[in-house]
């Protein structure tokens, strides 16, 4: 239980106070969210955050009307989405609007308040909102806590119903306007926390309703569907001398102010100085409400939904934490809170440190029974209860109420839900006192897997010849009860193992996998992606890890191979076949492995060259495949296959890219070009092509020298490009194979990147 004290109950700043609880783990909850994977459970909106206008204090109610949000509070000046407090303000007193669709403030709807608005509602016709609060003057005209706005026009009307102290709540009808608060006289006359005038009252429109109200009072107010009866709630313990109902609940008779029937009130009892039922809502079948207390006196910090026919418990939310507001739509009902326990009602369990749930969903419909609570707080075990939908935005709360709270209020359309209160971020995001979600099909559907890189963190371990086992935590996402974990070694070209697992937020677990298939006896690395239902990710970081075994003898004939399946930064680690690959030249930080390729980031004028120097061969035959991430903006970049590489002394085909995407070929020997051409004809690239290059030498004094060159994936041509006999001396020894780059000084600043795949050197 955490206490609110009177933030609402007196209009006046509070101070939260939380008991401290133990961790524990339990099981429950649904998966339903932004696309569930159960189809008999109801969809949320997306947990993107939407730009909003923001304030500079507190929002205690929303209203829409189309594509409007009406807002009131207690704050002083708006700006927009992602501008700083004290940054690009605008005055706004009390009371504000905005556009949904775009989270703009509208700049022709500025009444102007000298106190804090509390609450809000429509005319049945939604020409007038109505307005409840501490406020004494509209617009500098007297207005003692209750006054209309034309919506049309933005202006205030003649509607002046007199209240001596502070309304908490208004509703409406065509022939009347109902008020709760903590007033003693509603236009001169005795009305004690309730009262109702006409739509047309100027200060004499009193109606004739009048219950009696004892103790505490009336926070909210909800109207029967067919105008003959209002439900209110508070912290109030008696209404018309009873108690049951009456106690925090009570069904009025508007035509005589008779109390009625309400069987709910038997199992929601929240009244007196400690509790209260803080706010009612109505969907036109059902009412819904949410509450609080703490210490004695009350027995729900959830929220409840009940029939308006029969006035029966239809469900009820008992979570722990405070709940300030609730909203139903067609299949979920939101809620605005700070819940931090709902294990009674299949919920997610308290933690310790306390962490907190400020916006929540719910189904529609039952969805089990509560349970008897485990902490010895008043409980319902038995009463039937909704399913919490995994929907979790997370919440950065404010100062301004004292309160150390988040949102306070919920409203939602078809379309939108918006949430408003006193919280300076929303999932991170610089977002004061007001914010909108969205339905899937307008959200942009961003927010992913939570966490990544070293806060997702993969171990790797070889408990067997050839085996590796990595182990990783369940990664939650805020909207998306469905992650798919992909799993990759040594590349991103395509994962090992896909899982997917469907889990609460709070049920997530660590998840492990069994690589049977790793070469024994080698370096291998691996990283995990998580993936939700809208192709958002989540890495982790590269881990690498020594296979247990022996390695496997190289493939008769192989003189060396790389698949490049492994991830590397500052180098090119060690070949599948053939050793460690050495830096021979180039700056460290430009030569990296990854996603299955070995990678030169070529610079103006700059070499880069790794070599396979423990091979030591004559005859060879190497293919390789070739692409650059961009063609240069002038001059060439070489890419160079090397064979009996020995010290400067080697023969190479040599590949040259040119700015307009033809591509060009020599023989070389020792760094000089015998033959070739700047352009092979018929044969382009574009940026991400790839090209395969062949280079056989064989024999000494006389060596022969070929090479050829065509796209990859196409048909190798029979015959080679260009070919030579050489008898210098110094190429005449065995030696290693070399990958060599090099760009002009004239290819522009950004590094092209040339990719090698796929190497293979055999012999003849």
């Amino acid at each position: 239980m955490t206490r609110i004290h009177e933030w609402r109950l007196l209009a006046a700043g509070a101070v939260a106070a939380v008991l401290g609880v133990s961790s524990l783990v339990m099981s429950g909850g649904a998966t339903a969210d932004t696309a569930p994977v159960d189809p008999e459970l109801p969809e949320t909106v997306s947990a993107d955050v939407l730009p909003t206008v923001q304030i500079d204090g507190v929002a205690w109610k929303q209203v829409i009307v189309g594509d409007t949000v009406y807002v009131g509070g207690n704050f002083s000046s708006a700006r927009p989405a992602g501008a700083a407090a004290g940054t690009n303000e605008t005055p706004r007193t009390h009371l504000l609007a905005y556009r949904l669709s775009t989270g703009e403030l509208i700049d022709g709807f500025a009444p102007s308040l000298n106190g804090q608005v509390k609450d809000m509602a429509l005319s049945p016709d939604k020409s007038l909102l109505y307005l409840a609060g501490s406020f004494t003057q509209v617009n500098g005209v007297n207005r003692y806590r209750g006054a209309a706005i034309n919506l049309a026009t933005g202006a205030l009307t003649s509607f002046r119903p007199i209240f001596n102290s502070t309304t908490n709540a208004v509703a409406a009808t065509s022939t009347a306007v109902f008020y709760g608060g903590v007033f003693t006289s509603a236009d001169n006359t005795a009305r004690t926390k309730l009262a109702a005038v006409s739509p047309t009252d100027t200060g004499t429109g009193l109606l004739s309703m009048n219950p009696t109200v004892s103790n505490g009072s009336v926070q909210d107010i909800v109207v029967s569907p067919d105008g003959a009866d209002i439900v209110i709630g508070g912290n109030f313990t008696r209404v018309n001398g009873w108690s049951s109902p009456g106690y925090g609940l009570a069904r009025i008779k508007v035509a005589t102010g008779a109390s009625l029937s309400l069987p709910v009130n038997s199992e929601v009892r929240n009244g007196g100085s400690n509790s209260a039922i803080l706010a009612l809502e109505s969907d036109g079948t059902s009412f819904y409400g949410s509450g609080y207390h703490y210490g004695s006196g009350g027995n729900l910090e959830g929220s409840f939904k009940a029939d308006w026919a029969t006035g029966k418990l239809t469900w009820l939310e008992d979570c722990h934490g405070d709940t300030y507001s609730i909203w139903p739509t067609a299949d979920t009902v939101y809620q605005a809170s700070h819940k931090h326990y709902c294990g009674n009602s299949g919920g997610f369990p308290e933690t310790s440190p306390r962490s907190f749930q400020h916006s929540t969903a719910v189904t529609q419909d039952v969805r089990g029974t509560n349970t008897r609570d485990i902490y010895g707080y008043p409980d319902h075990p038995g009463t039937p209860r909704p399913e919490f939908l995994e929907w979790y935005p997370k919440w950065t709360p404010g100062t301004f109420t004292g309160s150390n709270q988040a949102p306070w209020t919920v409203a939602a359309n078809a379309d939108y839900v918006v949430y408003g209160g006193e919280f300076l971020k929303v999932n991170g995001v610089a977002q004061q006192g007001l914010v909108h979600f969205a339905v899937k099909t307008i959200a942009p559907n961003d927010v992913g897997p939570a966490l990544s890189g070293a806060d997702f963190g993969l171990t790797a371990t070889s408990p067997a010849d050839g085996q590796v086992r990595l182990t990783w935590p369940g990664n939650a996402d805020m909207d998306n009860a469905t992650v798919t974990y992909q799993v990759y070694r040594g590349s991103t070209a395509a994962p090992i193992h896909t899982q997917a697992v469907t889990a609460a937020f709070w049920k997530q677990t660590t998840q492990s996998f069994l690589d049977t298939a790793a070469p024994p006896g080698t370096t291998q690395s691996y990283r995990v992606v998580a993936e939700d239902a809208f192709g958002n990710q989540s890495s982790t970081e590269w881990v690498t890890v020594d296979v247990a075994g022996v390695p496997a003898p190289p493939a008769e004939g192989v003189v060396a191979a790389d698949t490049f399946e492994r991830a590397e930064a500052s180098g090119w680690g060690t070949a599948d076949s053939g050793g460690a690959w050495t830096r021979t030249t180039g700056t460290a930080g430009n030569f990296s492995v990854s996603e299955g390729r070995g990678r030169h980031a070529v610079t103006p004028g700059g070499t880069t060259e790794s070599r396979l120097g423990e091979v030591s061969a004559t005859d060879v035959d190497a293919t390789v495949s070739v692409g650059v991430s961009r063609l240069p903006d002038a001059g060439y970049v070489w890419s160079i296959l090397g064979a009996r590489v020995s010290g400067t002394d080697h023969y190479a085909s040599r590949l040259r890219f040119n700015p307009d995407g033809t591509v060009g070929i020599h023989l070389v020997r020792s760094g000089t070009p015998v033959v070739g051409a700047n352009v092979v004809p018929g044969l382009s690239v574009a940026p991400g092509d790839r090209l395969k290059v062949r280079l056989q030498v064989t024999g000494t004094a006389p060596a022969t020298v070929r090479t050829k060159v065509w796209p990859a994936g196409s048909a190798e041509p029979s015959g080679w490009t260009y070919e030579l006999s050489d008898s210098t001396a110094a190429n005449q020894l065995a030696g290693g194979v070399m990958l060599r780059g090099f760009g002009s000084s004239t290819i522009g600043t950004t590094p092209v990147e040339v990719s090698y795949d796929d190497l293979k050197v055999i012999e003849p």
